[in-house]
């Protein structure tokens, strides 16, 4: 600070002596910048305007070229509508003879004469245009000739079938055209219809052309260059070839003629006059010249008052800063109608700069907290604009300084949450410091995706005015640990209660069971005691029956509650899903099982006939789902579970096999899945289900330390993924044993 006190003082020490030698006579001869500076802008001005004349005057005379350019292309455009349309008419008019049904019938017959007089009463020559018939076949075509049509323009159109060709006969030229349309009954081509074109014969189109536009219709041929409209004809020039290319728009013919080739014709060529181009542009010059000599005038005069005014404000202002840098702080630069806007603004600076010292200030050591928060922290109006904001607040968001101080608070957060701060804290009646309000929302980045944050909103005080100070502090973390923590919960919680539920069913399935086995054992001895035409013979083997399906219930009991017989032997499970399968599909013709099965499948140690039971319930509550048919899918493949992932389902993490089972069925609601494993649990009707097909695949599978998810949405069928862990033994060996039934006299 004290270096810079120096350099000032040094700074004003100089502009003293330079406004005390000012005053001295000796010193009021020297040079003057306000000389100079008029003389050179007297020289610039001039310089300048030359330079914009000349532009100006190549500016104008391309446009009046780009004008006329404008209005010969609008004006060829026009002429290729009218040709266009009377192509377009002549093929329809022809498409209507070829569906003339007395056409169609009089060259079935062959009858040549009637279709010369259906043709020519009908369909008779008319400006330019000749119709004809040919039967299939034949290349002779009826009419044969038409009065004042020359044979050779006929003969010329069905060898050469012209579009738009020039032809020379007898000293005349024609323009043709040949088109042809098929005669057909039902499928069977019958004939052709046929028409021929003369345009240079078409006086009513030309007629149209020359009301239309102010040029003319011409061909090139021959060296010549025809005039469809005036009926003349010019030579080409020595140095123009016979067919000039038309690569460009315009193309310079000669000093009076300039050419536009037509679209989609080869022959035809827009002609059009320079003269009114060439008249304009003299009448460019002379506006030109006469503006040219105005301006410098004026601009002399200009710069000679605007170099009187110039010295003036600069010494007064001059004389104010060193009374300012003296100490007198309170004076202010003044601002004059009498001087220039840019005199007014440069002491306007001067007046905010010296009000915004202490500003500036004051606004370093807020800027100096801002920086070295961690949280986002910015400042904004009543409006929720953006006024203040620290660097955590826009670089996590990806904006840029300037982009996020040109932001609103909407799009920033949701517009629902952005409501309710501005109108807690954003109206009159909110006091600094007396509110504050917090919510939970998110911070929207350049991307659109979303940042979980915590916002503190206070109304405060700040640089004089009452705005609103947001903190946001970021808790996708927190979020996140809690949506973890609720998942495990939930998983540990389900897993708790299908524990329960097991345990519970697989008491009550071994006291059924003991039942049954004391009712199976009176009804056997019952059966000792009957003959087999008693007639409670029907209602003992009843009895046997209803045994046999509560035998089968408590199975599946058992098998939710983890307690049935298991035979575990090494399987590949390839070989299971093959065989479930093909049993499925003998009984379900409407379903269609689709498999992708891995080849190096890794082996498992499983029960194979209580696996094929896990499979054969997933694929009928698929085809339950699919009352109408449809698809199921099936996959196997190998996998590695990590122990983060098989935690929850208390089994060890390592190499597992998936089946995955997905069928296109209708899905499962949200409030069923989670039940779909507790036993006597079915959405089915009564009598149509037990509601003991999952819960027996779930204690399966559970049994053979694996893990079942399912996975669904309403509407977009349900899939099944089945993880059995794999085991290091290779499949076993089948061994084939005798079925021979060994007798002996022996008793027991």
């Amino acid at each position: 600070m004290p270096e810079k006190n120096k350099i000032a003082q040094r700074a004003l020490a100089r502009i003293k002596i330079a406004l005390f030698l000012n005053n001295i006579p000796s010193f009021r001869n020297q040079k003057r910048f306000s000389t100079y500076l008029v003389s050179t802008f007297v020289v610039l001005t001039t310089f300048s305007v030359v330079v914009i004349l000349v532009t100006l005057y190549s500016y104008f005379g391309k446009q009046v070229e780009t004008e006329f350019r404008k209005k010969v292309l609008a004006e060829k455009g026009q002429v290729e509508i009218l040709l266009n349309s009377r192509l377009s008419r002549i093929s329809s008019r022809l498409k209507e003879v070829g569906a003339d049904n007395i056409i169609r019938v009089t060259v079935m017959l062959d009858g040549k004469s009637q279709i010369k007089q259906r043709v020519t009463e009908f369909y008779p020559s008319r400006q330019g245009v000749f119709f004809f018939i040919s039967k299939a076949g034949q290349t002779a075509v009826i009419p044969a000739h038409y009065p004042g049509l020359p044979p050779s323009l006929i003969k010329f159109a069905k060898q050469k079938y012209p579009y738009g060709e020039v032809l020379e006969n007898d000293g005349s030229l024609h323009l043709l055209w040949w088109f042809s349309t098929p005669i057909m009954h039902q499928t069977r081509l019958m004939g052709t219809a046929y028409a021929l074109y003369d345009m240079t014969r078409d006086r009513k189109l030309l007629e149209t052309i020359a009301q239309t536009v102010s040029g003319d219709v011409s061909v090139v041929k021959s060296g010549q260059l025809f005039s469809l409209i005036s009926q003349s004809s010019r030579p080409f020039k020595s140095d123009l070839p016979a067919n000039p290319p038309m690569n460009s728009e315009l193309l310079s013919f000669d000093k009076k003629t300039i050419l536009s080739k037509i679209g989609g014709f080869d022959t035809l060529y827009y002609q059009a006059s320079p003269s009114a181009l060439v008249g304009e542009k003299r009448r460019v010059s002379l506006w030109i010249g006469l503006f040219a000599i105005a301006i410098l005038a004026i601009s002399t005069l200009t710069s000679i008052l605007l170099g009187k005014k110039l010295v003036q404000p600069l010494r007064e202002m001059t004389k104010k800063a060193i009374q300012i840098s003296e100490g007198q702080k309170n004076l202010l630069f003044e601002n004059s109608n009498r001087n220039y806007w840019e005199f007014n603004q440069l002491s306007q600076a001067f007046n905010y700069m010296l009000a915004n010292l202490k500003d500036a200030e004051e606004q370093s050591r807020y800027k100096e907290l801002l920086e070295n928060v961690d949280d986002a922290v910015y400042i904004l109006d009543r409006d929720g604009n953006v006024l203040e904001a620290n660097d955590a607040a826009y670089s996590r968001l990806g904006y840029t300084p300037e982009q996020f101080f040109g932001l609103n608070l909407s799009a920033l957060v949701p517009p629902e949450d952005a409501r309710l701060i501005l109108r807690q804290l954003g109206n009159d009646s909110a006091e600094p410091s007396s509110q504050q309000v917090t919510i939970e929302t998110s911070h929207l980045k350049t991307d659109g995706s979303p940042i979980a944050v915590e916002i503190h909103s206070r109304a405060i005080s700040y640089r004089g005015r009452n705005v609103i100070l947001n903190a946001a502090r970021d808790i996708t973390e927190r979020i996140e640990a809690e949506q973890e923590k609720k998942h495990l919960q939930t998983q540990l919680i389900h897993s708790q209660k299908m524990e329960a539920v097991g345990t519970l069913a697989g008491g009550i399935a071994h006291d059924f069971n003991n039942l049954l086995m004391g009712i199976q054992g009176y009804v056997s001895l019952m059966r000792l005691q009957t003959k087999p035409d008693d007639p409670n013979n029907e209602y003992i083997q009843g009895i046997e029956n209803a045994v046999m399906s509560a035998a089968n219930l408590t199975n599946q009991l058992l098998g939710f509650a983890r307690k049935g017989k298991y035979t575990l032997r090494p399987t590949r499970l390839n070989d299971i899903v093959e065989n479930s399968a093909t049993m499925f599909t003998r009984t379900r013709k409407e379903i269609v099982i689709h498999k992708t099965l891995q080849d190096d499948i890794w082996s498992v140690k499983v029960d194979r006939g209580q696996i094929e039971q896990v499979l054969i319930n997933l694929y009928l509550n698929a085809w339950h789902a699919m009352p109408k048919g449809g698809d199921i899918f099936i996959q196997t493949e190998n996998l590695f579970l990590s122990d983060d992932y098989c935690n929850p389902f208390e089994v060890a993490g390592g190499n597992y096999v998936k089946i995955s089972v997905t069928d296109t069925g209708a899905g499962i609601d949200d409030e069923i899945i989670e039940r779909i494993f507790e036993p006597f649990f079915t959405t089915k009707d009564v009598g149509k289900g037990t509601g003991l097909g999952l819960a027996s695949a779930y204690g399966i599978i559970k049994n053979h330390n694996g893990i079942i998810r399912v996975y669904s949405e309403k509407g977009h069928g349900t899939t099944f993924n089945l993880y059995l862990p794999a085991s290091e033994v290779e499949k076993a060996e089948k061994i084939k044993s005798s079925s021979r039934l060994m007798i002996g006299k022996e008793t027991i």
